[in-house]
């Protein structure tokens, strides 16, 4: 019984079209303009994987350098920080043959790094959390794109 509940589900879901949601797929018709900086080439690099190189470029997707900003957030008995909140944040649009913008949103992401007596243990830690950030942000810009785009399809 609950075989045929699940089939008369999936019937009538792919009936109506639904789509998941974070079911980003690949966009051969998409091309990524690089972004400068350090963290602008790796956040370049995650959104190739998303996007990858063609020769028929029917949008393109420019994104600005990604903004990191530390702010204070957890403090010990003797007023010392002990935990940092790392906020990342990348303006993006996407660009039609024309070079004029359909699509223009900011992608934001945060994350959390300990900080402890070690500094050479702190900044690493804070720059894993940056790496993983551009990662999450690419991951977002690609699922705004994607959403737009199966719009448009329709």
């Amino acid at each position: 019984m609950k075989k045929l509940y699940f089939t008369c589900l999936f019937l009538l879901l792919s009936a109506c079209q639904v789509y998941p949601l974070y079911g980003t797929q690949v966009y051969k018709n998409v091309c990524v303009e690089s972004i400068p900086d350090a963290s602008g080439f790796i956040l370049f690099q995650e959104l190739k994987r998303f996007f990858p190189d063609t020769s028929d470029c029917k949008y393109t997707l420019k994104s600005q350098t990604p903004t990191v900003a530390y702010s204070d957030q957890g403090l010990s008995d003797s007023d010392f920080t002990t935990m940092q909140r790392i906020t990342a944040r990348a303006d993006f649009s996407l660009l039609d043959t024309n070079k004029k913008a359909i699509l223009k949103k900011t992608a934001t992401t945060i994350g959390s790094s300990a900080v402890v007596a070690n500094p050479y243990s702190t900044v690493v830690a804070a720059e894993t959390v940056e790496k993983n950030l551009y990662k999450s942000l690419a991951e977002k810009i690609a699922l705004h794109v994607s959403a737009f785009l199966r719009k448009e399809e329709k």
